[in-house]
């Protein structure tokens, strides 16, 4: 469950960052590998923080490594959030990419596959868990979940 404050019990693990890389109105989703924790949900570029890395360092790098993007000129932060499962807590941060081109997308090991989706056709798909919270936060207009 993914709130936008920390419960006085938080206790994370890591920090993982992700990006809403737009284009023309969509946004890119990465579909995940069948063996992966999420079991081949769609899901944001986007990946866990190196040790001494910054949040903008991360998303940078993990969005290149995982769809060939780079966005080291377009990113703008959105927000922290915390997120608790049931293996544990950690930090998302969420930012949003608003790219002037249409980028060649090669995607990483693992993931499967790529679509570009509005956010009215994301809420049809099958995204990963809090993924819709977080489009409200960058499309409240068209969201409004």
């Amino acid at each position: 469950m993914l709130t936008v404050t920390k419960s006085a019990d938080f206790n994370p693990k890591l920090e993982v960052a992700g990006c809403f890389c737009e284009f023309d109105g969509k946004f890119l989703l990465l579909k995940r590998e069948e063996e992966d924790p999420h079991d081949s949900k769609l899901g944001l570029p986007g990946g866990k923080l190196d040790k001494g890395e910054t949040k903008e360092q991360a998303i940078i790098r993990e969005t290149l490594e995982e769809s060939g993007i780079d966005i080291s000129k377009s990113i703008k932060f959105i927000k922290t959030t915390y997120v608790r499962y049931p293996e544990g807590d950690f930090i998302y941060h969420v930012f949003h990419a608003k790219l002037n081109n249409k980028p060649s997308v090669v995607i990483s090991l693992e993931h499967s596959a790529y679509v570009w989706a509005t956010p009215k056709e994301a809420l049809e798909m099958d995204c990963m868990e809090d993924l819709y919270v977080c489009m409200n936060m960058v499309y409240p207009q068209t969201v409004g979940k």
